[in-house]
């Protein structure tokens, strides 16, 4: 069964990960059992079709990194951790290739979690990391208390990602780009950006 569908409020949290996910279900009521699996394997079309679908994105190669991140710092502790006893010694290019090779839910494509293969019902809901504008949800849903802040990372670390891995995964999200209005900035600028943000 799906732990994000609660059938009593007729609310369906689609997980992407990365994106604020465990914040999200906290503040949506939802308990701590998580599922990151996509729409059309997990969760009926009926309650698709007829329920609140809640889904967030973010820019792809900010949630990427933010990936790499969480899954290579010393602390983590999350199922891959015992799956690949070295991940914190991984580059990028180890752990992007490896886990687009081996891990289906480690950061895949975005659009697989704002679709569902069988309906053509779009999300009701599609909040952008960037802004987190959650009003018209906490409205809709009588929500009054502020969202929490869990697994919030600062980015104080600039990851060394070389110009063609850079290039790599705007091609691997290359549909998240095109659906979601995002836009790659050149390398350089990219660099340049995660300095700033380290430097905060």
């Amino acid at each position: 069964m799906n732990p994000n569908i609660c059938h009593d409020r007729k609310i369906v949290f689609v997980h992407n990960p990365k994106v604020a996910g465990t914040s999200l279900r906290d503040w949506l009521g939802f308990d701590e059992v998580w599922n990151h699996g996509f729409p059309t394997t997990n969760t009926p079309v009926e309650c698709w079709n007829d329920y609140r679908v809640i889904v967030a994105i973010r820019d792809p190669i900010d949630r990427a990194l933010s990936g790499y991140r969480f899954m290579t710092r010393e602390k983590y502790v999350g199922s891959f951790r015992s799956r690949y006893p070295d991940l914190p010694t991984w580059d990028p290019l180890t752990f992007f290739r490896k886990m687009f090779n081996e891990q289906i839910f480690v950061v895949p494509p975005q659009f697989k979690y704002t679709m569902h293969m069988h309906s053509n019902k779009a999300p009701d809901y599609l909040i952008r990391f960037e802004n987190m504008d959650l009003s018209q949800l906490a409205q809709d849903l009588d929500i009054q208390k502020p969202l929490p802040r869990e697994n919030a990372n600062p980015q104080t670390e600039v990851v060394d990602i070389a110009e063609d891995l850079y290039v790599a995964l705007i091609d691997h999200y290359k549909v998240d780009y095109l659906l979601f209005g995002y836009r790659p900035v050149p390398y350089r600028d990219f660099m340049r950006s995660q300095e700033i943000a380290a430097a905060a």
